[in-house]
């Protein structure tokens, strides 16, 4: 297939939908179909477009062009490039009109991958032009994919047909945590021999829900008292709760690590005992699934989530982790004692979650799934 994928959120930029996005662009490449990406002009492109075995284009637009850029490209693209079909990365409005004049001009269908928060800002959040953009880009899409369960029904709500609706969960890279040492010789290496190690690895807003599980900690210290919390990551809440750490007296337990490259974030996830992020819905933003969730189950470590969004596809309670309210603290503590307490159950379930990881949530199955779906929408054509 000749692919053209669209999206304005693709490395280097950070985050679930541009390694999502990323992912389904290399493995669709390497399964042999020809893929061009149209994406954003940002800092440090042009060495990440130079190692791909795909070809990335780069509008000279904002972050979301306005339309018109972003329109024509689409249309040229498709007509130069021969395209068979087009795959958007994210939902958009405007800036996506491009792929409905696509299909009325030369009759190219395009699938929509929808994570979920951005689905409702645009249609409720922006401009009643988004809401009119919106309507159109959803009515006349070949196919949607989805992350989770609660973003189909999402796409539902919104009238278009469940039968045109797959889900497929993002996954992770098993081959990057394979780079360090076992989970003792890490633990060795860092001086965390003695230590109980929770883990967050994510943004830090408030949607994540930091804030909670160091409201948990007392609790869990009274029981674990050689305890160490990692919280990975950077961002506007970042001050707030390094203010509630100190007035909750943790400074001893709580170490905020800030920014960490990928390629080395899997150290940490083999350091820690018990991954956690019990994410909750705030208004209509939400966790569509929750990446990270896979690739600490990736690294056999047991994992907890909050009861939200996709995150009950991404953690299979009692199975591969434990789900929680995210806002009962008693609740999240708990399961962090139980977990930091019971080492076979804790070991039973990240063996669980490795081996979920193993067999479906990988992007090698990512990729096969997605192109069974473009397939699909060109035999539908």
């Amino acid at each position: 297939m000749n692919i053209l994928f669209v999206t304005s959120n693709f490395p280097p930029l950070e985050g679930g939908i541009a390694a999502f996005d990323y992912h389904i662009c290399k493995e669709l490449s390497g399964l042999g179909h020809k893929v061009l990406v149209l994406s954003n002009r940002v800092v440090g492109d042009e060495i990440i477009d130079s190692q791909q075995n795909f070809r990335v284009k780069r509008l000279n637009g904002r972050v979301r062009p306005t339309s018109g850029e972003a329109i024509y490209e689409m249309l040229n693209l498709t007509r130069k490039e021969k395209i068979e079909t087009i795959f958007f990365g994210h939902f958009g409005s405007t800036h996506w009109l491009g792929g409905v004049l696509a299909k009325k001009i030369f009759k190219i269908p395009y699938v929509i991958l929808v994570h979920g928060t951005e689905f409702n800002a645009y249609f409720h959040g922006f401009t009643w032009a988004d809401n009119w953009a919106s309507k159109v880009v959803l009515r006349n899409a070949s196919r949607v994919v989805v992350n989770s369960r609660t973003t189909k029904n999402l796409v539902e709500e919104h009238g278009y047909s469940s039968n045109r609706i797959h889900v497929v969960h993002p996954g992770a890279n098993l081959a990057s945590f394979e780079q360090y040492y076992s989970h003792q010789e890490v633990r060795e290496k860092s001086q965390l021999k003695h230590k109980k190690v929770l883990l967050t690895v994510s943004r830090l807003v408030s949607r994540k829900n930091h804030e909670n599980v160091l409201k948990a900690l007392p609790l869990v210290i009274e029981r674990v008292p050689d305890l160490i919390y990692f919280v990975v990551g950077k961002g506007e809440e970042e001050d707030r709760l390094k203010g509630l750490t100190k007035n909750l007296g943790l400074g001893e337990y709580v170490k905020f690590v800030g920014y960490v490259e990928p390629e080395d974030v899997s150290f940490y996830y083999k350091t820690c005992d018990v991954f956690i992020m019990p994410s909750k819905r705030e208004g209509k933003d939400y966790e569509g699934f929750g990446i990270v969730y896979a690739e600490a189950n990736a690294c056999g470590k047991p994992v907890i989530g909050g009861k939200s969004g996709g995150v009950e596809d991404a953690v299979i309670d009692g199975v591969t982790g434990l789900l929680v309210d995210p806002e009962n603290i008693e609740d999240i503590s708990g399961a962090i004692i139980r977990l930091l307490t019971d080492q076979e159950y804790a070991k039973r379930l990240g063996e669980n979650g490795r081996r979920r990881v193993e067999e479906e949530l990988n992007w090698t199955m990512v990729g096969r799934k997605i192109e069974e779906i473009m397939k699909k929408t060109l035999t539908d054509k």
